[in-house]
């Protein structure tokens, strides 16, 4: 790889992670997207802007098409940080600042790729898609995006995957919550009422205790949020509480689902689902994703293991869409702390990774 090429990329990325574009701060990310946008305008990319509640996207491609052969996705919403994080920073190879790792170095790479392609646009047939919102769910972001009939043979969103592993099956999600009802009473008088606070904790322990040893590749669950009642002196009418769930596949989702649901109908206790999430997979023989991790064994000089993924990211919207989704990244950690970091040689092996993957994909 140039000289030229590796300071380009990391030029932007020193760029990029300047913008304080925490998720939902709109004057910070509308900068981001102005940025970005006048990149990809400049080197002759043909670039939509949307919106949506608010949630800016861009669109850019190098042929006039809503569903480009290969799809390059990131997002550029960050988590917040003290000011000083908000400069590139580097030190024994590695790269340091806010969304450096999740995920500004992919956006870096991206728009690298559309500078070296820039005088031959029309013999690829690529796209690159950027949200706001996937902090917080990407429902306004690459959601909306598919809905409204963007697509892609293969999407590459490197959210994941770290190590150079490719994210091979990723847990199921979903977050509910609970309501439980009682019948108010003075608090020296627990008998003349009913408890909600009482009932809703025998439930949750009941449900805690379905799910067993909570470990790696298990399914597992946390009870993120509880509260109830309205005053010191009194029995409680009214309680509530989240529950974050993980299942590692679509059987054991649907296996826990019902036996959950049986449980709180038992106890009289109510539910809503806040979020969900279907298990992911995907299948690494397959062509368009077979010939990636050739290439990318190829530049690093090393094989590309599979890996199972714990979290979520906007890589469930594309299974969705029955798009194919390489989800995969250099080294590097401390996403959402104040030590965030990526390796630099990696991000330079990445972008010569989708570099060669574009051209030899999408060849016209």
């Amino acid at each position: 790889m140039s000289n030229a090429a590796t300071s380009g990329v990391l030029d932007i990325l020193s760029d990029l992670i300047s913008f304080q574009s925490v998720s939902g701060h709109s004057s910070e990310v509308d900068s981001c997207f102005d940025y970005i946008e006048t990149f990809l305008l400049e080197r002759h990319m043909q670039v939509t802007r949307l919106t949506s509640n608010g949630f800016p996207s861009i669109i850019a491609t190098s042929r006039v098409t809503k569903t480009p052969q290969v799809l390059l996705q990131a997002h550029v919403d960050v988590v917040p940080a003290k000011d000083d994080f908000f400069k590139l920073s580097e030190k024994e190879g590695k790269l340091y600042g806010r969304g450096v790792f999740d995920m500004k170095f992919a956006v870096a790479c991206f728009l690298q790729v559309a500078h070296a392609l820039k005088d031959r646009l029309d013999d690829y047939d690529f796209g690159i898609m950027f949200s706001s919102d996937e902090e917080i769910g990407g429902k306004n972001g690459v959601s909306y995006l598919l809905d409204k009939g963007y697509g892609a043979d293969v999407c590459i969103l490197p959210d994941g995957g770290n190590d150079w592993q490719i994210e091979a099956t990723c847990n199921g999600l979903w977050i509910v919550r609970i309501l439980a009802s009682g019948q108010s009473a003075h608090g020296s008088r627990p008998w003349e009422g009913r408890n909600a606070i009482n009932n809703l904790i025998e439930g949750l322990s009941e449900i805690r205790e379905f799910f067993g040893e909570l470990k790696p590749l298990k399914n597992s669950i946390t009870i993120s949020n509880i509260q109830g009642g309205s005053a010191v002196n009194q029995v409680p009418d009214h309680a509530e509480a989240v529950l974050d769930m993980r299942f590692i596949n679509a059987q054991e989702c649907a296996t826990h689902k019902q036996a959950i649901k049986k449980i709180l109908a038992r106890r009289g206790l109510e539910f809503a689902t806040v979020g969900f999430v279907e298990a992911r997979s995907v299948d690494i023989t397959q062509p368009d994703v077979a010939s990636f991790l050739a290439i990318a064994e190829d530049v690093t000089r090393q094989p590309i293991t599979k890996t199972h993924s714990f979290g979520t990211t906007d890589a469930c919207y594309f299974t969705e869409h029955d798009i194919p989704t390489i989800v995969l990244r250099p080294t590097g950690g401390g996403a959402h702390s104040d030590h965030e970091w990526i390796d630099k040689a990696g991000v330079v092996q990445f972008y010569e990774v989708i570099k060669q993957y574009v051209m030899q994909t999408t060849k016209i």
